[in-house]
């Protein structure tokens, strides 16, 4: 009898190391052995070059991939359309400079913050435009369904609030000239008018956003194991080496 006990008592062991093996290895993305990311086009950030993700927001899903063990695939989308594909499982998380709200967080799950940014007035170098009162009557673009959106909706006497479904084609018309300005966030201002010589901030009108990695609402188990992995490249210099590269000095 106590044989039998003994055997028993193996295999339960036996079945309990297995078991946690296998919680270790337990599938929390669409697709086994990939994490799947939505981003739109953002310069610095998210780019497609040849066929490749670069910028910052993409070498650091990359780093947080490469710590869960997964392979990063890249696709890109219109901003507006990121939020309603997350939330069908088309994709496994959103990186977009995506900032961080009360509203967005009612509808999806973000990871601790892997940016700091604001919302800045980019204008041409020539023009007047100091700040929101100057806008009365102008022409004023923005990236549609963003923050930036929301907050030109704010300024009181805007005239025409032209929408975006990607910055390049936002900024090369406001440096032709068919917009009076610019909302966007601050980093996209600041290399605008560093890479152009044709832009200048006129005010920046916001501070403290936070962009978080945006996953579907209640996947819990993913959403732990980034914001491990994201701590992880904090710790050992890949995030402040990626940031250097692409920035420079602390934004």
């Amino acid at each position: 009898m106590k044989r039998v006990s003994s055997v028993l008592l193996v295999l339960l062991v036996l079945a309990a190391l297995l078991a946690a093996a296998g919680c270790g290895q337990e599938q929390v993305t669409i697709n086994k052995g990939k994490l799947l990311m939505l981003g739109n086009e953002n310069i610095a950030f998210l780019e497609i070059q040849d066929g490749k993700p670069t910028g910052f927001s993409a070498e650091l899903a990359g780093a947080i991939a490469e710590r869960l063990g997964l392979e990063l695939e890249v696709t890109t989308l219109p901003f507006s359309e990121l939020f309603s594909r997350l939330n069908s499982g088309a994709c496994d998380i959103v990186m977009s400079a995506v900032t961080i709200t009360p509203e967005r967080q009612a509808e999806m799950d973000f990871s601790d913050s892997y940016f700091a940014s604001g919302q800045a007035l980019l204008v041409p170098k020539d023009s007047t435009i100091a700040g929101e009162t100057d806008l009365q009557g102008r022409t004023v673009g923005v990236l549609k369904g963003s923050t930036n959106q929301k907050e030109a909706e704010k300024i009181q006497g805007i005239g025409k609030i032209v929408q975006f479904d990607g910055k390049p084609e936002m900024f090369d018309a406001l440096v032709a000239g068919q917009l009076d300005a610019v909302i966007c966030d601050t980093p996209f201002a600041q290399f605008n008018a560093k890479e152009t010589g044709k832009t200048r901030i006129a005010k920046v009108l916001t501070r403290g956003d936070q962009y978080g990695i945006a996953v579907k609402k209640g996947n819990s188990k993913l959403l732990t194991r980034i914001n491990e992995a994201l701590a992880e490249t904090r710790k050992d210099g890949t995030y402040d080496r990626l940031y250097k590269k692409y920035f420079g000095a602390k934004i």
